[in-house]
């Protein structure tokens, strides 16, 4: 049965195509997990007979269609097999940031009603000790690795769960009435402003987003992935995971977020997604392993670059002395570069923060194409999107089937679309703020982001809606970018733009510790930690010469006139990121009011 897909007519449900694939191709290969230091396979046989055994489980300990239940813990392979088992009895998937702080994670399994959890370790159990008077709903906890004490109240092990399922034909009749428009998750958002909200997300929402991506980015079941990003953010969740339910390849789950580069190396995938800072790590790993290159080796990577530029500019009709040169380009440099990435990369797909160019063209230039893509946790992912055969960069590819766009007169990008949520759980005044009717009752959703198509239909976002600054010249700036070009700056980890309402803009900037501290070493600067390494003039000054040469980038009233080192990174613990690295900006702006006052 290689390469036959479900019909969504009559697969209309996910637990329905993850069940199709188990019951047409059970000796295929679904997931690889790494296991005493060896990559095993697990069959779409073996998977199903997880995924089920969990949902029987749930089923012995009380769990019925509509209830929710929480799953805290790192991307790996009991996550979505757990995740399965919970959707294909009916239940409703409510993840949870494994990095989220205890009163976070309170927050969350308060307001998701959840009866169980599924926790991953120890680290995560503590947290949940500390706020467990606080969560009278949550009847059973099961952790998926080994715990102390054992004799905690509620609390067993993910063995001992899979042990009480009672073998029946149960779950397969759960799945055959599952329904389209049966409710199966709560996507919380990031929560940049406020306590964040839960997308309600449904059958017919995942379908809508999955079912056309392996025709238009050219995906089969020999496709290998890389899962390593949290899957509680939908990004994850829709190509590490569903994605598979339509033409069935296969995922590898990294060890851990930072084992993935090895473990990419290792797997070798054919497609890669991540954020735009996976891509900015990577971009300054290979810019500073360049600058300890002999001269004679930047010669031939700075000519190789050369040529990836004229090959983009030939727009494919390369002559026969540029084919050459490709053939040396890649000899020399662009497969050492792919070997990276495990040597198979066909593409890669950014999404989740707009990324910049500036890295795009680069991978571009080495034979790597980045893909990037726009969608929301409102959109289910997905609402625009590159493909291998019609690139822009700079945009966010053209809409997705079915999918329409509209720019309001403000210039927000709004949506309407099956993939789009029909509400947040419990909060009708977000729900109707989301969401707005027209005048021929079609729902449009807005995004919050400002953008504009261009003639070819390709989609461009310029800036968060409300991020938008006005400097007391009167000049309107989107920060975004300005931050993004930052980030491309190998010793910069974070960035953040200030200056709405002031004569001109300043910016906090945080160090990359891997890159600062390898400078540190090669120019023999003494410190003693990043904080004080953070002060070295030598430093500060490496950084203001970066961003003058970025500053040749922008108009002058984009340029930034001042800033500040921190001695520190944003933190999550203190509310300066989102779990998917976004920069919370009133929070920072709260946090180093005095700081930033002081450029001016």
């Amino acid at each position: 049965m290689a390469g036959v897909k479900p019909d969504f007519k009559i697969y209309d449900t996910v637990p329905k195509a993850f069940w199709y694939h188990v019951n047409q191709k059970p000796k295929s290969v679904a997931n690889w997990i790494k296991s005493q230091g060896i990559w095993q396979a697990q069959t779409w046989e073996e998977y199903g007979h997880l995924v089920k055994r969990i949902g029987l489980g749930l089923k012995f300990f009380g769990v019925s269609k509509g209830d929710k239940v929480s799953i805290l813990s790192q991307t790996r392979m009991e996550w979505v097999a757990c995740d399965m088992g919970i959707i294909g009895i009916g239940g409703i998937t409510a993840p949870i940031y494994h990095s989220n702080t205890a009163e976070q994670i309170q927050y969350i399994a308060e307001h998701s009603e959840a009866k169980l959890m599924f926790l991953e370790d120890q680290e995560q159990l503590d947290k949940i000790i500390e706020v467990r008077d606080r969560l009278p709903s949550v009847k059973k906890i099961i952790v998926f690795d080994d715990y102390a004490p054992k004799d905690i109240p509620n609390v067993i092990s993910f063995r001992e769960f899979i042990e009480n399922a009672i073998a029946d034909d149960s779950f397969e009749k759960c799945i055959e009435k599952s329904n389209p428009s049966d409710v199966i998750s709560f996507i919380y958002t990031s929560g940049t402003t406020g306590d964040p909200k839960a997308g309600v997300i449904t059958n017919k929402n995942v379908i809508s987003s999955i079912k056309h991506l392996p025709k238009i980015l050219d995906i089969s079941e020999k496709d290998l992935t890389i899962a390593y990003l949290p899957l509680a953010h939908i990004a994850e969740r829709l190509l590490g995971h569903f994605l598979k339910l339509v033409c069935g390849n296969q995922t590898a789950f990294a060890e851990s977020i930072e084992d993935m580069p090895n473990n990419i190396r290792q797997v070798g995938p054919s497609i890669m997604f991540g954020t735009p800072r996976v891509f900015e790590k990577f971009y300054a790993k290979i810019s500073t392993g360049i600058s300890d290159a002999t001269w004679f080796q930047k010669k031939i990577y700075y000519w190789a670059i050369d040529i990836g530029k004229e090959i983009s500019k030939s727009n494919g009709s390369n002559s026969f002395f540029l084919k050459i040169k490709e053939m040396l380009a890649k000899y020399f440099i662009y497969n050492k570069i792919k070997k990276i990435f495990g040597g198979r990369i066909r593409y890669m797909v950014s999404g989740a923060a707009p990324i910049s160019p500036d890295i795009v063209h680069f991978f571009n230039w080495m034979n790597i194409s980045i893909l990037e893509g726009y969608g929301m946790t409102e959109t289910t992912g997905i609402i625009s999107i590159n493909t291998p055969n019609a690139i822009r960069i700079g945009s966010v590819g053209k809409p997705y089937p079915n999918t329409q766009v509209r720019i309001a007169k403000d210039g927000e990008i709004c949506v309407n679309a099956p993939q789009n949520i029909d509400k947040y759980f419990n909060d009708k005044e977000a729900s109707a703020r989301l969401l707005e009717p027209d005048n021929n009752g079609k729902f449009w959703l807005h995004t919050g982001d400002v953008g504009y198509v261009d003639d070819e239909g390709y989609l461009f976002i310029t800036d968060r809606k409300k991020d938008i600054l006005i400097t007391a010249g009167g000049k309107n700036v989107a920060p975004q970018y300005i931050e993004n070009l930052l980030k491309t700056i190998s010793y910069v980890s974070q960035s953040m733009v200030y200056g709405d309402a002031k004569p001109y803009l300043t910016a906090l900037i945080t160090l990359d510790e891997d890159e600062i501290t390898k400078f540190a070493r090669d120019h023999k600067i003494l410190y003693q930690d990043l904080a004080d390494l953070s002060k070295k003039e030598q430093v500060v000054e490496l950084i203001k010469n970066e961003i003058q040469l970025m500053n040749e980038k922008l108009p002058s009233y984009e340029t930034i006139k001042k800033f500040k080192v921190l001695e520190q990174d944003f933190d999550q613990d203190k509310d300066e990121l989102t779990p998917t690295f976004k920069v919370k900006r009133k929070v920072v702006i709260d946090n180093y009011k005095v700081l930033l006052d002081s450029m001016y």
